[in-house]
């Protein structure tokens, strides 16, 4: 179950690759910081590492195993599932772009200026791409508010674990959290697959539906962690459930509701 032999779908390449956990989902300088010195830091990295991804690490492998998380499990699970949604190359770019244009002229022309002062400072050439890099500490501040709330959220509703077999296995990608609000019955629906046998399905203001049809609840979930991936999947084998509609030029966005 713990293998780090991974079968890897680059969606670019459009084939199978075989990779491990260190040759996957990384991207150079994501969460690295430029510091006055114009050195790069990963200093929010290291955070992220300490205070995240080491404590969710043991809590997740218990989880696989289908045993029961205490409470500081628990929690340590929900902050890495927020963070997972949060910290993604797409979403740094795009609050850091809804910023930018949500500035007035005063205000951008005052960015402008900002900007070019500090990569004078920090002797880096000034372009285009260093307005995303002196906004990365707002940045970064704002995506860890944002977990923090989800994770407060998450840990109110009603968590649910689906199982399946390793002949139909659950997949992960390079954007495996699922959320769907339905504002009509104000329910709510994240789904991150744990493992290739077990995903967790989370529900606020509603209740899973125990005569759903469970034979499909792989290709679901499957679904909703490949929707919005744009680089890579990752499966312990290549014929998994929901496999010909993410290589046939099917429309990404998941459409049939949530498996409850």
């Amino acid at each position: 179950m713990f293998s780090d032999d991974l079968l890897v779908y680059d969606l670019g390449k459009r084939q199978w690759e075989k990779r491990t956990p260190d040759g996957v989902g990384w991207f150079p300088h994501l969460c690295s910081l430029i510091d006055m010195d114009g050195k790069r830091s990963d200093e929010f990295d290291q955070y992220i590492k300490v205070n995240v991804e080491d404590p969710a690490a043991p809590a997740l492998k218990k989880m696989a195993m289908s045993d029961a998380l205490n409470d500081g499990e628990r929690a340590a699970v929900a902050l890495f599932i927020a963070l997972t949604a949060a910290r993604s190359p797409k979403l740094l770019a795009r609050v850091v772009a809804e910023h930018v244009s949500g500035l007035s002229d005063g205000e951008r022309t005052e960015l402008e200026g900002l900007v070019k002062l500090w990569s004078g400072w920090v002797g880096r050439p000034y372009g285009p791409n260093l307005h995303a890099e002196f906004l990365k500490p707002s940045s970064f501040g704002a995506i860890w508010i944002w977990a923090k709330s989800l994770q407060r959220r998450l840990l109110t509703w009603d968590w649910h674990l689906v199982r399946t077999s390793r002949d139909a296995p659950f997949v992960t990608s390079d954007c495996p959290v699922f959320a769907q609000w339905d504002q009509d019955q104000d329910v709510r629906l994240v789904s991150f697959p744990v493992s290739s046998e077990l995903a967790l399905i989370v529900i606020g203001g509603g209740q899973v539906n125990d005569a759903r049809d469970r034979s499909r609840e792989a290709w679901v979930v499957n679904r909703q962690s490949t929707c919005r991936a744009t680089d890579f999947v990752v499966s312990c084998r290549q014929d998994f459930p929901g496999f010909n509609e993410l290589t046939s030029g099917e429309a990404t966005r998941f459409l049939s509701g949530p498996p409850t």
